[in-house]
C-alpha cells in the first residue's frame, strides 16, 4: 500500500487492484466487502428460508446445512458492512464540501441500482416468486423511496406493507446512520469523533433507562432515530478511520474503539437485541473475528494482502448491487428449480453464479456510470449551496 496525505494532513491512500491505479480507493476494504456479501448470500442461500429458522419454510432445501456455523451465522456480514460503512462515511464527509455535496455523493451511489434491483426483484417474483413475496405497489414505492415499511403502513393504514425484498431493511439503518453522521459533522466538524462518541454514550444511556422505565413508545423512538442495535458497529468503523488516517483524535478514537468493543461483546454474550435465540460463544466469536480484521487492516499486517487480490476486490467492488438482489431473485430461483427436480446442491452454484455475474453487469453497466453522470450533474448545485448557504459548508 502506498500513502500520500490529504489536505487535512491526514494519511489517504493510493492502491493499485490489478493493473490499474485507483486514486483514493482502499481496495482492501473492497475485498472486506467481498467477505461480507459472500456471508450474506451464504446465510440466505442456505438457513435463513428453511426450517426450524423459518417457520414457513419457504425453501425446506436448505435445511440440509442447519447447524453449519460458517452458513447459520452468515447474517453477521451485515453488521461487518456497518463497521465498513462507519469508516467509509466519515472518509466521505471529510472531502464533501457541504451538507448537498454529501447527500447527493450518497443518493448517486444508493438510488440508481436500487432502482433497477427492485425492478427486476418485482419482475422475478411474479413468475415464479411465493404468494407472500409477491410486490404490491405500495411495496415498490416504500423500496425504492427507502422508507421503512412500518412507516408507509402507519401513514396510509395500509396493514402488510413490506421491502420489495428483504435485505433491504438494512438500507434503512444505512440511511438513518447518514442523516444522523452529516447533522453531526455539521455541527462539530474536526471535532466529529467526540461529539458521535457522547452521542454513543449517552443513546446507550437511554437505552438502558428506557429499558427500566418499560416504556415501549420511548423505546420505539429511540430505535427510530438512533437504531442502538446497530449504533456501535458504525461508531467502530468511525473510530477506525481515524485511527488509520491519523486525525488528530487519534488517541480518542483508540478509546472509543475499545468501549464499543465492549458493548458489541455485551450485547453477544447476554443475548441482547439482535443476538436473541442464537448461541452466545458463536455470536461473541463472529465479532471477535471483525475486529480482528480491522486491527490487522489498521496495522497493514500482511495477510490482508489476501483482500487486495483482484477477483475479490472485483466482487466487493459490485458487492451493492449484489446484496440487492440476491435474496429472494436467488431463493425464488433454487426454490423453483427445486420443484422441477433438479437437485439442491446443483442448483446452489449455478444460481451463485447468475446473480453474481448479473450483479457484475449491474454494477458495470448501471451503478457506475449512472454515478458518474449523476455527480457531474450535481456539481451546479453543490456549488450554488456552497455559496448561497455557507452555513451548510463542511470546511
Amino acid at each position: 500500500m502506498l500513502f500520500g496525505r490529504s489536505r487535512s494532513g491526514r494519511r489517504t491512500s493510493y492502491e493499485q487492484p490489478g493493473s490499474t491505479r485507483s486514486l483514493n480507493r482502499i481496495v482492501a476494504l473492497d475485498g472486506y466487502r467481498a467477505l461480507a456479501i459472500l456471508s450474506v448470500l451464504s446465510f440466505h442461500y442456505t438457513i435463513r428460508w428453511a426450517a426450524p429458522y423459518d417457520p414457513n419454510a419457504h425453501f425446506p432445501a436448505g435445511s440440509i446445512f442447519n447447524g453449519f456455523p460458517l452458513f447459520e451465522y452468515g447474517w453477521i456480514g451485515v453488521e461487518f458492512f456497518f463497521v465498513i460503512s462507519g469508516f467509509v462515511i466519515l472518509m466521505t464527509l471529510e472531502r464533501c464540501s457541504n451538507v448537498i455535496d454529501f447527500a447527493c455523493r450518497r443518493f448517486a451511489r444508493l438510488w440508481p441500482p436500487l432502482l433497477v434491483a427492485a425492478t427486476l426483484t418485482t419482475i422475478v417474483m411474479v413468475f415464479m416468486g411465493p404468494g407472500d413475496w409477491q410486490v404490491s405497489s405500495y411495496d415498490y414505492v416504500t423500496s425504492v423511496l427507502l422508507i421503512s415499511p412500518d412507516i408507509t403502513s402507519k401513514l396510509l393504514h395500509i396493514h402488510d406493507v413490506k421491502w420489495v425484498d428483504g435485505a433491504y431493511w438494512s438500507l434503512w439503518v444505512e440511511i438513518r446512520f447518514y442523516i444522523l453522521a452529516a447533522v453531526a459533522y455539521l455541527t462539530a466538524r474536526r471535532s466529529f469523533i467526540k461529539l458521535w462518541l457522547v452521542l454513543q454514550v449517552g443513546v446507550l444511556a437511554a437505552g438502558l433507562l428506557i429499558s427500566i422505565a418499560d416504556s415501549g413508545k420511548a423505546e420505539t423512538l429511540l430505535e427510530l432515530i438512533f437504531f442502538p442495535a446497530h449504533l456501535p458497529y458504525f461508531t467502530l468503523g468511525v473510530c477506525a478511520y481515524e485511527i488509520y488516517s491519523k486525525g488528530s483524535l487519534r488517541g480518542v478514537a483508540i478509546i472509543g474503539a475499545a468501549m464499543v468493543s465492549c458493548l458489541v461483546l455485551c450485547n453477544a454474550f447476554f443475548g441482547m437485541n439482535i443476538y436473541v435465540g442464537t448461541d452466545r460463544l458463536i455470536c461473541v466469536v463472529a465479532n471477535l473475528v471483525i475486529f480482528l480484521l480491522f486491527f490487522l487492516f489498521l496495522i497493514d499486517h500482511p495477510i490482508v494482502s489476501i483482500f487486495r487480490l483482484w477477483p475479490i476486490v472485483a466482487l466487493g467492488q459490485a458487492s451493492y448491487s449484489l446484496y440487492l438482489i440476491h435474496q429472494h431473485i436467488g431463493v425464488a430461483m433454487m426454490r423453483t428449480a427445486v420443484q422441477w427436480g433438479v437437485p439442491y446442491l446443483v442448483i446452489l452454484p449455478l444460481t451463485t453464479c447468475i446473480v453474481v455475474t448479473t450483479a457484475f453487469l449491474l454494477f458495470r453497466v448501471v451503478e457506475t456510470p449512472v454515478k458518474i453522470w449523476m455527480l457531474r450533474h450535481f456539481q451546479k448545485l453543490i456549488v450554488g449551496v456552497g455559496t448561497k448557504a455557507p452555513w451548510l459548508s463542511y470546511k
